[in-house]
């Protein structure tokens, strides 16, 4: 190699030489300067970020030691065919450079020879890095390369088209799918691979969306028939997409087709069978549903939907316990969120439930909740049944009230013999006397005979009246409106004796649903018996309150003497009475309509310091019952 005698950058000034600096140290290309042993005698800053080594140490050393071994012999030999032939021109070239730190880079210089009177005095160069360029140019060609062999070898068939629906590339898969080889649909329109209407309509769809960029098609999976060679009809699923192609001003469109006339087939079959289950599941009478494991409603038939009056997408995903079947009773509520727990570990649970449906009219309903197993034995879903067990609730409450009224009847068969025995004996002594003094005083006796002939008539009219089932006609009612009715039917009989009577409802008393005539008769009969129990004058007191624990207490009491201790046992017995006058059955009718309501009736302590009457009565009231 020549051995230059001085500097390449001999004759430029320390000025000028700033200048150049200054400009080099800008550039983003590594730039330098070598002597002609290609010793480093400038190099900018870019440089020494390629290699790795700082430009102060730089300076001196070889640009060869810089150089990938695979490339080193080549470019020497280039370096020196420049000092025996300089080129006039600029010359290119392309290596690999290696940094200190082991990295290495492909370059693209671009090489200048530095004359002066005629002599080789260096080189001048810029190197631009093309490393991800080169990278990128291998990788596609290695990608087009895994692109055919794809092409070939795909299970789906695969079809690219230009924006006016030519077939550009199809892959070898076409054959089974539609029977053309890949050859004969190159250059055809795809749209003789669809069936009408689409066949005809396809070119609009992409002459629309060339205008507009509207599209139902692109970036999705759509499910439609496709038309083999033979006419045969096919179900496949396609995604399209948008390829845009390096370098071409048109995109092209890539289609995937997958077989799936056998899905779609066995979908359809499945299709047909949950039609025909849910026809069964819909009319069935019985209320039915399908719960996740954390009790979410998945599903429900037609008759669970009518008794709430809430809709299919009402109810889907919400907690069974919170949907409106359930809305009326907190307690109740928490019930059946204690058994979804339970039935998601593997028990069975059965209880009747109040299922009001959000209605004031509740049913009485035989509720079951049962899980259901995959074949691995995992619990996957629960199932809720209610069947509607009011009117057989009702029948039993009927059936046992006219029991109960029939064994208390029999009871006191002697007490009502006896009864039934006086009278009888009065009327015949008073028979004897109107036949031993007929003429004398016959009007006095007429009248206590017609006095005792109507005890009996009533004692035998409301002994009748209590063996009865009762017939209640339920509505929606306030406590207060019960109370202030009750002291409005009596209020002659309280003037009359100067009681002073008083009927307060807290703001908390919720409404109740009730036969008002029959819950005003229990009224009024404690009412009377505080009346007669009070000599001229007292006091009486009527309430209402929200009960602890659901439901409302009504409160009756007097400022009378009070009530017995040893009778509180029998108060609400049949039959039995502490008045000279009274059938005894006035309570025990009182007890009778309370309970049928379903509420309790008990005697309690009062403020008044006399007798003290307490009802319970629940908020929702089985209808009929």
């Amino acid at each position: 190699m020549a051995q230059p005698n001085d500097s390449a950058l001999e004759g430029v000034s320390p000025e000028d030489q700033g200048v150049l600096a200054r400009f080099f140290d800008q550039a983003s290309e590594v730039m330098t300067v070598v002597d002609c042993e290609g010793r480093f005698l400038y190099v900018n800053k870019a440089c020494e970020r390629v290699l790795g080594v700082p430009r102060d140490e730089l300076i001196g050393l070889s640009a060869f030691d810089f150089i990938h071994e695979a490339d080193r012999d080549e470019t020497v030999s280039e370096f020196d065919k420049w000092m025996i032939e300089p080129a006039r021109e600029a010359v290119s070239f392309e290596n690999r450079q290696i940094s200190r730190g082991g990295e290495v880079r492909r370059m693209l210089w671009t090489v200048r020879v530095v004359m002066k009177d005629g002599d080789v005095r260096g080189f001048t160069s810029s190197g631009r890095d093309v490393t991800s360029e080169r990278a990128a140019a291998n990788a596609l060609v290695k990608s087009e390369t895994r692109v055919r062999a794809l092409m070939e070898g795909m299970l789906d068939p695969m079809i690219s088209i230009d924006p006016r629906g030519i077939m550009l590339e199809a892959s070898d898969s076409v054959r089974g799918l539609f029977g053309y080889e890949p050859s004969e649909l190159i250059g055809e329109n795809i749209s003789i691979l669809l069936p009408e209407p689409y066949r005809s309509e396809h070119d609009g769809y992409l002459e629309k969306y060339a205008r507009t960029g509207a599209t139902w098609i692109l970036n999705t999976t759509r499910t439609f028939e496709v038309s083999h060679r033979n006419g045969e009809m096919r179900w496949v699923d396609i995604s399209v997409s948008r390829v845009e192609v390096p370098e071409e001003s048109e995109p092209v469109f890539a289609g995937s087709f997958r077989d799936v006339t056998a899905r779609v087939e066995a979908e359809e079959a499945r299709r047909e069978i949950e039609r025909r289950l849910r026809a069964v599941f819909d009319q069935t009478f019985e209320f039915v549903g399908l719960l996740d494991v954390d009790g979410a409603v998945l599903d429900v038939n037609r008759a669970a939907l009518e008794a709430s009056g809430e809709s299919y997408e009402d109810v889907i995903g919400r907690p069974f316990w919170e949907t409106r079947w359930w809305a009326s009773d907190p307690a109740e509520r928490e019930r059946v969120k204690r058994a979804v727990k339970r039935v998601a570990k593997g028990e069975f649970v059965r209880f009747e439930a109040e299922f009001s449906g959000g209605t004031d009219n509740a049913r009485t309903v035989d509720f079951s909740l049962k899980p259901i197993r995959d074949t691995a034995g995992e619990i996957v879903m629960l199932i809720p049944e209610g069947r509607d067990i009011t009117e057989l609730k009702q029948a039993q409450m009927r059936e046992t009230a006219m029991l109960k009224a029939l064994a208390t009847i029999g009871e006191s068969a002697a007490v009502l013999a006896h009864e039934i025995k006086n009278p009888i004996t009065a009327v015949n002594l008073a028979l004897r006397a109107v036949a031993d003094q007929l003429g004398e005083g016959q009007a006095e006796i007429l009248e206590d005979l017609a006095s005792r002939m109507q005890r009996l008539e009533k004692l035998m009219r409301r002994t009748l009246a209590f063996t009865k089932p009762l017939e209640m006609q339920l509505e929606h009612t306030s406590p207060k409106s019960l109370l202030d009715d009750a002291c409005q039917t009596l209020r002659p009989e309280f003037e009359s004796k100067q009681v002073e009577v008083k009927a307060t409802a807290t703001e908390t008393c919720p409404d109740v649903n009730v036969d008002s005539n029959l819950i005003e008769e229990v009224l009024t009969n404690l009412l009377h018996n505080a009346i007669d129990a009070l000599e001229q004058g007292g006091r009486v007191r009527l309430s209402a309150t929200a009960a602890p624990g659901g439901g409302v207490r009504l409160r009756v009491e007097d400022s009378g003497p009070g009530l017995t201790d040893s009778f509180e046992d029998s108060l609400f017995r049949p039959f039995f009475t502490t008045k000279a006058e009274g059938t005894g059955l006035g309570l025990a009718i009182c007890r009778k309509i309370v309970e049928e309501h379903g509420g309790t009736i008990t005697t309690a302590k009062g403020e008044l310091s006399g007798a003290c009457f307490e009802i319970w009565l629940p908020v929702a009231v089985k209808a009929g019952a």
